[in-house]
């Protein structure tokens, strides 16, 4: 139980999220990578197969190939499948080259005062609720839509797939660490002055993560899908996983993984416009269920499908590690474990009594101004292998 040892140590990890391409953007409820990392190298062998059916940022799918393990992940959110596709694009001398003159030049040239609303600010505007901010902050807020707009409008003119994304994913940082969980909202120079520090921290963590990328197509593959698929992705189906490491969604906890919250909580979809992706109707789509539905059967009968088809893809030297948190409602933690004996999981005891159970660091809004726990303050460690 040494193993464990290490990994339950480093999942009470409190640093701050850094290093190779984990800070490229900050995804809803995302893993610490000092934990995946003590995960994947105390459980795992090299050319293991490592899973995360939850991909999220694609913190294991990096830490994976790191460590010299082909990893597979997954997610329904096309935000997750960018984002994670970007972190493990291996970028040529040319590619870098041209991704920081050009970011150079629009810290320099990018203006707001274009000659008319274009669509792209007329849509991003109706997605955000303007009621009760001052004229101040609303100034602010349509300067750095207006400055998204030129940035989006010139870099039209990257034809180069790689540049181009990388450089879309440098707008969505810029934007998010400018308006998302931000109070007040921060004038336009601000913005302006994020887009050469954040594409050298960029690409200073792509140099840093170069070397383990080398012949990289066939050490991973990221899919953008359900997981209650997973037993129908080939690479799965021609080598049995070792390890599924992952968080899913909370049950019973609201994570905006579909939403920003601008000047506190106020909900936009603005990240699927800025990567041209479809708006989801359905807001909750990627929690499984509205959380303010007390029954969860959505939830529960989705992460029921789910789990049965992991458990196609796992032999009895599959481990699966979890990261959970959960509401105040009794009988939720129960009804979770229940579900994964359902589908032919065993829980194994990290402790003689209880669970481990970790405090995670503010991530939202709500950490930094609600007073006192929230669900989302303590993540629960679970380990299972097959019945």
């Amino acid at each position: 139980m040494n193993k464990f040892k290490n990994i339950i140590f480093a999942a009470k990890d409190q640093s701050r999220v850094r290093g190779y391409t984990h800070r490229f953007y900050t995804y809803p409820a995302g893993f610490s990578p000092v934990f995946v990392e003590a995960a994947i190298k105390n459980l795992t062998k090299k050319n293991d197969l490592v899973l995360d059916p939850f991909m999220g940022g694609g913190t294991t799918v990096v830490e994976a190939l790191r460590a010299n393990r082909k990893g597979i992940g997954i997610d329904l959110n096309p935000i997750s499948t960018f984002v994670a596709k970007v972190k493990t694009a291996k970028l040529s001398e040319k590619n870098i080259n041209k991704i920081e003159w050009w970011a150079y030049l629009m810290s320099e040239t990018l203006d707001y005062k274009l000659k008319k609303n274009d669509k792209f600010t007329e849509e991003a505007l109706s997605l955000i609720n303007f009621k009760g901010l001052g004229k101040k902050e609303i100034f602010n807020l349509k300067t750095i839509i207006k400055g998204s707009s030129f940035y989006l409008q010139r870099l039209k003119e990257i034809k180069n797939k790689k540049e181009n994304d990388f450089l879309r994913l440098l707008l969505l940082r810029c934007l998010h660490s400018t308006l998302h969980d931000k109070r007040p909202i921060a004038d336009f120079h601000v913005f302006k002055a994020k887009i050469r520090s954040n594409s050298l921290d960029m690409l200073e963590g792509m140099n840093s993560l170069d070397k383990y990328l080398v012949n990289s197509r066939y050490k991973f593959k990221l899919y953008n899908k359900c997981s209650s698929k997973t037993h129908k992705v080939k690479e799965l189906k021609r080598k049995k996983v070792k390890l599924i490491l992952t968080s899913p969604p909370y049950p019973g906890i609201n994570i905006p993984y579909a939403r920003w919250q601008i000047h506190g909580r106020r909900n936009t979809t603005l990240p699927y416009l800025v990567l041209g992706f479809d708006i989801p109707e359905n807001k909750s789509i990627f929690n499984f269920q509205n959380p303010r539905n007390e029954s969860l059967n959505i939830y529960f009968d989705t992460m029921k499908r789910i789990f049965s088809s992991i458990r196609k893809i796992s032999s009895k030297k599959t481990i699966i590690l979890q990261l959970v948190a959960f509401n105040s409602e009794k009988g939720v933690f129960k009804k979770y474990l229940k579900t994964m004996n359902e589908c032919g999981f065993k829980e194994v005891n990290l402790k003689s009594n209880g669970h481990v159970w970790r405090k995670v660091p503010s991530r939202s809004w709500q950490a930094q101004y609600v007073k006192g726990d929230i669900p989302t303050a303590k993540e629960v460690l679970l380990v299972h292998k097959i019945i």
